[in-house]
């Protein structure tokens, strides 16, 4: 009771001190146009750290912090008392009111217990000893209860939190992160990881809390926009899109891979819905699904490296280097400076053009002669002085020698990728005939009709970065890549050598594969991707089910060889199976009413198909239940009761 009723006066001076840090940032933001009017560059990124930090300090003001630690530093004698917040807040004189759940010295909630325990400050390792860690729950500005705890993940005291009504935002959960998952959140952002995580154990929100760890501790050097989210389609990005103002990290990228590699190719192409192509894959005969697997195979990159290496050998042209008919450098010269350019071919062709430009343009202008001949030659058809007329060719050498090499170079991915699909036999050693024709048969019927599955964009984007570079995407310093279990060992390689300055968060389940048919089948093989250098972590708790429904999942994982899911100790109903013949949408409307009754405010219908979603919206809809059809990844989710498909 002692302890609750000072931390009860402890919040409400904490209070008086935020409305007065508020008000204060607030004066600092109007003064800031005048302050800084002529360097408009950093008035507008002051402006928007201010009002991000004031927005995030206006969300908060009746939450300002959850949880206390009180360390005692090894060597002084004060202790500093922490309390931790979304945000970090000082007063005028720069005391420190909250803490910002990201500080290195908030670590210790998460990961240690009272008594001696260590943190990893930029200073070095700070130790010492924990002496309160402690969980406290603040409603609408009133303490409701506090809570001394040697570790967070104790699972008694995680229920509350984890009992809560869902809606529709994805959590934010700084309050009960677990060690485990702060592990990952504070790993060293030079780390590439792969999170294997179960069904409802946070990799989502680990990632997103994790992106905004970095954002926080790396804000110096690098900018919000050179960290990017790769998510599995729009709706599931619209989901997450809420979470990462909250964390102080909207500026982050998010894309889809479709949208990535559209943006990249810099064309405008139709990329056929994955939604489509699942239902008729899920349908349509083995060849099919062996298509699609082998486009996102390394294979397939091996096939198309023998194509470019074929394409770049045609760089140069047959014919020697003239100028006003006079031959400046025989073919077999320009054909030698470009090979010298690069000689490993690390280089992209446009880059290895660059090299060969300036190679050749200085060969020429150290052999005078070479410009002597052809300014003669005009000096005698022209009236302008001598020196003018060297200086115009000098640059009608460099603009020719661009055109000389660039002639085929200047040919788009798209062409290229239809070039190579006609041709596909001559790069791919296989028995399987008929895969190489169905192979052809699909693809070059999309290009015909100017679309592309998702199958093919791996391709796309190897072919671009082979001819143009990163063109800009090297900027990035970190990716997270989500739902990563769809993707084919083809689409890491590409996102690898796009963003070759970045290091990776993987995250994934390799039991929730949607798209099986073309994705890999165990993480071992994006091991080899990454050449061993990439760390595998494991998520096994599940905090998202009860007992119940996780142990019945549990008997399907068990089959596929992957680590069983660990529950909370949260019981619920047993799961039940009940064999429908006919009458289905009635014994569904006579479920939701039930779980109306309940207080449930969000529910799902799930099926297999687009077609049959509509089918059962519109049957319950005519029987009066409000309820959203949710069948393409454009849709949003607004809460409330839904009807959707199994791979949204």
């Amino acid at each position: 009771m002692k302890d609750f009723e000072y931390e009860k006066e402890k919040l409400k001076k904490i209070l008086e001190k935020y409305v007065e840090s508020l008000e204060e940032i607030d004066i600092r933001v109007k003064r800031l146009p005048e302050t800084y009017r002529d360097n408009p560059i950093l008035l507008a990124n002051l402006l928007s750290v201010y009002e991000n930090k004031l927005r995030l300090m206006k969300e908060g003001q009746l939450k300002p912090y959850f949880a206390r630690i009180d360390f005692k530093e090894d060597g002084k004698e004060n202790i500093s008392q922490c309390y931790l917040g979304k945000v970090g807040i000082s007063d005028s004189d720069n005391n420190i009111i909250t803490v910002d759940w990201r500080a290195p010295i908030a670590s210790m909630y998460y990961d240690s217990n009272v008594g001696l325990a260590i943190y990893e400050a930029p200073a070095g390792t700070i130790t010492g000893e924990l002496l309160i860690k402690r969980q406290i729950d603040i409603e609408s500005g009133e303490l409701q209860r506090i809570q001394d705890v040697d570790t967070v993940s104790n699972d008694e005291i995680l229920k509350p939190y984890l009992g809560v009504t869902a809606d529709n935002r994805l959590k934010n959960i700084v309050s009960t992160i677990q060690s485990e998952q702060n592990e990952i959140i504070r790993e060293n952002i030079k780390t590439n990881m792969i999170i294997q995580g179960v069904a409802g154990s946070g990799k989502t929100t680990v990632a997103l809390h994790r992106i905004a760890y970095l954002v926080y501790n790396h804000q110096k050097k690098i900018n919000p926009d050179q960290y990017m989210v790769i998510g599995p389609n729009k709706f599931f990005l619209d989901y997450i899109s809420s979470v990462l103002p909250d964390l102080d990290a909207s500026q982050v990228s998010q894309l889809t891979f479709e949208e990535l590699v559209k943006d990249y190719i810099e064309e405008d192409i139709l990329i056929n819905s994955a939604e489509k192509q699942l239902v008729d894959r899920a349908s349509t005969n083995d060849k099919n699904l062996a298509v699609s697997k082998f486009k996102n195979s390394l294979k397939y990159k091996e096939a198309l490296d023998k194509y470019i290496m074929e394409f770049d050998d045609k760089v140069v042209q047959n014919n020697d280097f003239i100028v006003k008919g006079i031959t400046i450098l025989p073919q077999l010269t320009m054909k030698l400076i470009y090979d010298e350019a690069d000689k490993n071919r690390y280089l992209s062709i446009y880059a290895r053009i660059k090299r060969a430009v300036l190679v050749a343009s200085s060969y020429i202008e150290n052999h005078s002669e070479i410009i002597d001949e052809v300014s003669a030659d005009a000096f005698n058809a022209n009236q302008k002085s001598n020196e003018f007329i060297k200086k115009e060719i000098r640059n009608r050498f460099n603009q020719s020698l661009k055109q000389y090499y660039t002639k085929l170079a200047k040919k788009s991915a798209t062409s290229l990728y239809s070039d190579f699909i006609k041709n596909v036999n001559k790069y791919i050693d296989s028995d399987d005939k008929d895969l190489l024709k169905q192979l052809k048969d699909i693809t070059l019927k999309n290009i015909k009709e100017k679309s592309y599955d998702f199958d093919d964009l791996a391709a796309l984007a190897y072919i671009q970065y082979c001819l143009r570079g990163t063109k800009g995407y090297n900027k990035y310093h970190h990716v997270v890549i989500d739902e990563a279990q769809d993707y084919g060992d083809f689409n890491f390689e590409v996102l690898k050598n796009m963003m070759n300055k970045a290091s990776f968060s993987i995250y994934g389940d390799i039991a929730q594969s949607i798209y099986s048919y073309r994705s890999i089948e165990n993480w071992d093989s994006v091991i080899k991707v990454f050449n061993d250098e990439i760390e595998v972590k494991e998520l096994l708790k599940s905090y998202r089910t009860t007992i119940e429904v996780m142990n019945e999942a549990n008997h399907i994982i068990n089959h596929i060889g992957l680590s069983p899911a660990l529950p909370v100790i949260r019981n619920g109903d047993e799961v039940g199976y009940i064999e429908v013949k006919d009458n289905k949408t009635d014994i569904i409307y006579d479920y939701i009413l039930s779980y109306l009754e309940k207080g449930h405010n969000s529910i799902a219908v799930i099926t297999k198909t687009s077609d049959e979603a509509n089918n059962i919206h519109e049957k319950l809809i005519k029987n009066g239940i409000n309820i959203e059809c949710i069948t393409t990844s454009e849709n949003k989710y607004s809460g409330g009761i839904c009807v959707t498909t199994s791979y949204l």
